[in-house]
């Protein structure tokens, strides 16, 4: 009876020895299987790694992107909709790109560090071409946005940049993703693509300088208020003209006068060389009128009475102000100068109030007996130099054609 018992002992103990030998021959054998060079146990944290990706990804499909979309349905804007449905597939892939991080990581000892630095190209490339593609896709949301808040505020930049902001924002995901792709298609580093970026920036700003000082004039015009829309300019060639529209490269005026609009570069407008009326407190808002009267061979004194009845001139016309600079400005050859600045009180009649002071300094000579043959009016002094130009270089001409007769 105690034999019987010790032989099944020991029986049951070979058994359970044999199993555990073949249990572990059949693991170490099942540990070193390996298909195209990759063991068998790294095949099924693979298989693992890939299932819980793709449950990972209908979670977020189903569970979260639904819930946000519920929310978003009782909102009264459509922006965060658009949003939703333009990040909803680039986060997806993200997903994605996280299972091939994953996998990259399980499989580091398997391959080549050249395969694995390039899988790290490709990762480091997916998802900065997957940022630039959301930022792509949100831009229009982000330029609608910026329309809406620059709606509720008082300056008038904003309207005029928000409209161009998705163009950069979509120009901005190119040039990132085209740096990246650059970096790891060409083997050459960012700091090198960002020297061959600036260099051909560079030149492009030199063909393009117009252009973008039009565009920087734009910014001085609205952060310093030079003028605005409705205002009333006189520009540098003496023309009174309105201002329409102030756009991003030029500002449309138009011209009372010859019924007429032009298009004046921003960069032209911020040159110093424009006057505004309208800036000016509205009790003392008026306009000057600046003139040059020339006469040949008259005396000092009668220059001095001339004077004295030319400034009781605005005092006897309703649209002029009472004020009025007149003074002897000089000699110029035989030429006695006369410089009168008048004002006006009434914008809207400016060029009538220009004709009536003109005519009354006209009057007033014909009334002195000076002869008008003798006489020359300049209405502004660009002009009065452009002409005293015009006489000087008629004088040399005649000179050298003196000296030297053909």
């Amino acid at each position: 009876m105690l034999n019987t018992y010790l032989l099944t002992e020991k029986l049951l103990n070979y058994s359970r020895n044999l199993t555990l030998l073949i249990m572990e021959k059949f693991w170490q054998s099942l540990i070193n299987i390996t298909i195209l060079d990759i063991p068998a146990r790294k095949i099924f944290f693979i298989a693992l790694a890939l299932i819980g990706i793709l449950g990972l990804k209908e979670l977020f499909s189903i569970i979260l992107i639904k819930q946000v979309e519920a929310l978003t349905r009782n909102t009264k804007t459509t922006l965060d909709d658009q949003l939703i449905a333009s990040v909803k597939q680039p986060i997806g892939w993200f997903i994605y790109i996280l299972g091939l991080w994953i996998l990259q990581l399980i499989l580091t000892d398997s391959i080549s560090p050249q395969l694995n630095q390039i899988v790290t190209g490709i990762i480091n490339l997916a998802i900065v071409g997957n940022v630039s593609l959301i930022i792509y896709r949100i831009s229009p949301i982000l330029g609608e946005f910026f329309s809406n808040l620059s709606a509720q505020t008082e300056t008038e930049l904003d309207d005029i940049i928000s409209p161009y902001l998705p163009i950069l924002f979509r120009f901005t995901a190119i040039l990132i993703f085209g740096l990246k792709a650059g970096e790891l298609l060409l083997g050459t580093s960012v700091t090198a693509i960002f020297g061959l970026v600036g260099g051909a920036g560079l030149t492009l700003g030199l063909l393009f300088k117009d252009v973008i000082s039009d565009w920087l004039a734009t910014i001085v015009i609205y952060s310093d208020s030079l003028y605005r829309e409705n205002d009333l300019i006189l520009l540098p060639s003496g023309v009174l003209g309105q201002v329409t529209k102030i756009g991003i490269r030029s500002t449309t005026v138009y011209l009372k006068f010859k019924g007429a609009i032009q298009k004046v570069p921003n960069s032209k407008m911020i040159d110093g060389n424009i006057k505004n009326f309208c800036q000016q407190p509205i009790e003392n808002r008026k306009a000057a009128i600046d003139l040059f009267i020339k006469i040949d061979g008259i005396s000092a004194q009668k220059i001095a009475d001339i004077n004295d009845k030319i400034r009781q001139i605005p005092k006897s016309i309703d649209i002029l102000d009472d004020s009025c600079l007149v003074r002897f400005d000089g000699l110029d050859r035989n030429a006695r100068v006369i410089r009168v600045i008048g004002y006006t009180n009434n914008l809207d009649k400016y060029y009538s109030s220009y004709d009536q002071l003109n005519l009354a300094i006209l009057a007033l000579l014909e009334q002195e007996g000076i002869d008008l043959f003798n006489i020359n009016i300049i209405s502004d002094t660009e002009t009065y130099k452009s002409w005293q130009s015009s006489q000087n270089l008629g004088i040399e001409q005649g000179n050298r054609e003196y000296i030297n007769p053909i």
